[in-house]
């Protein structure tokens, strides 16, 4: 899918679409329960579509309608029969799942597309090979077979959260209590929070000892629930940039006391000298002089490649500081903005965990090109470069952007965007 975006002045009001993050998890902790859980809210996307695959491949009846998804849970005994679990490119999926699919005692094999089987596991293999299961990754996907056990478990806190977060999806089902001690550094500590608050909502206890353990009672049953789910602050973060870059918009399906990591674009735009009002559940969010600063992304990873692009239109240097983690994404995204960026004239410059950008107020370049790096948020991303540039560009595989925002381009226009599919 070839796109071109021209140069477009921006207003109007837009509701958010709910958050995948708080999406995997609901649906994850319904398809656990005992009865019927009613999720409403839910916006589709190909990874939250390959989270109900896996659900429902492990037992759950999960029925989506246009505006609700009932979910009947499954209590994850064996099926007698290999499992087949298609993660496609989630890697929230795939890292969220295999404690949960090992508690069949079934074999069950892990599919993906894209990156994803490229991306970290060892924590799992190393924890699974320690207890005696079976784990077997290779190029066409991870094969398990055994319950993972109870018991004191020690798990690097600076690869993923999500590892953390499928422990404790599973240990409270176990029949012996567990704890779990993450090392430091402990990097996106506000994704394990979010976890920690949809397992309370369906009745799970987890005991934070201190910042970096959890102790998980045994023989805890998940309880069936009514939820709506919260509006994305990852995504609205995009749209809040492109208006603090050049406009105005008010955007809605925002909980104010949200925990996302994300929501912290909220600061970092008042920083660079956006001017933001906040009511019960939107954000208005206007353009003023704007300035560098400096942003550490080790809680919130994905807002790098949208902040990079902040960045370029800030007079002055942004430094931003642990960024490795957008190394092992989707695609490399340091290398990938880099790359993107420098077509439009970016002084831009990366090591292993940093980027450096000296921002200008305007870019104006002939026949740019952009590739998408089969990645939705650099296709997110460069878009709102590309409405606040001086020319217009062209991005090669924008439909990436199916991956977690499939209406993206159409909420573009519905705030007077101009986008050409070509």
């Amino acid at each position: 899918m070839r796109v071109k975006i021209h140069p477009s002045k921006i207003h109007g009001k837009l509701r958010i679409p709910s958050s995948k993050s708080m999406a995997h998890r609901a649906l994850i902790c319904a398809s656990l329960a005992e009865g019927t859980s009613t999720l409403s809210g839910i916006d589709a996307s190909k990874d939250i579509e390959a989270t109900i695959a896996c659900m429902e491949s492990l037992g759950a009846k999960i029925i989506a309608s246009q505006d609700q998804i009932q979910v009947t849970g499954t209590n994850l005994k064996s099926q007698g029969k290999e499992i087949l679990c298609p993660c496609n490119e989630s890697g929230s999926t795939m890292r969220f799942l295999i404690p949960v699919a090992s508690l069949t005692n079934d074999p069950v094999t892990f599919t993906g597309q894209g990156r994803l089987l490229e991306r970290p596991m060892e924590i799992y293999a190393r924890l699974f090979h320690n207890q005696g299961l079976a784990f077997v990754q290779d190029s066409k996907g991870i094969r398990i077979q055994g319950a993972l056990k109870p018991g004191d478990i020690t798990i690097e806190g600076n690869i993923s959260s999500q590892f953390i977060s499928g422990l404790l999806f599973a240990l409270p089902l176990l029949s012996k209590e567990s704890t779990i001690t993450v090392l430091k550094p402990y990097e996106s500590r506000s994704y394990v929070e979010l976890t920690l608050e949809m397992l309370r909502n369906f009745g799970i206890r987890i005991e934070k000892i201190h910042q970096t353990k959890y102790h998980i009672p045994e023989n805890q049953t998940y309880q069936a629930q009514t939820l709506p789910v919260e509006g994305d602050y990852s995504q609205a973060a995009f749209f809040s940039v492109l208006a603090t870059l050049q406009g105005k918009l008010t955007l809605t399906n925002l909980k104010q006391d949200s925990h996302q990591g994300d929501k912290s674009i909220l600061d970092l735009l008042k920083k660079a000298g956006a001017k933001l009002m906040i009511q019960q559940d939107s954000i208005q969010i206007e353009h003023h002089e704007l300035h560098a600063q400096t942003i550490d992304l080790a809680d919130c990873p994905d807002l790098g490649p949208i902040l990079c692009v902040l960045a370029s239109f800030c007079p002055g240097t942004t430094h931003f500081i642990h960024a490795g983690r957008l190394r092992i994404k989707e695609s490399d995204r340091v290398q990938a903005m880099e790359t993107e960026l420098k077509k439009w004239g970016v002084a831009i410059q990366t090591t292993e965990d940093t980027i450096t950008i000296h921002g200008k107020r305007e870019y104006d370049c002939q026949n740019v090109v952009i590739d998408g790096h089969n990645d939705h948020r650099i296709v997110m991303a460069m878009t709102i470069f590309g409405l606040c540039a001086q020319t217009a560009c062209i991005i090669e595989g924008a439909q990436a952007i199916t991956k977690s925002y499939p209406t993206f381009f159409e909420d573009i226009e519905k705030i007077h965007g101009k986008v050409e599919i070509l």
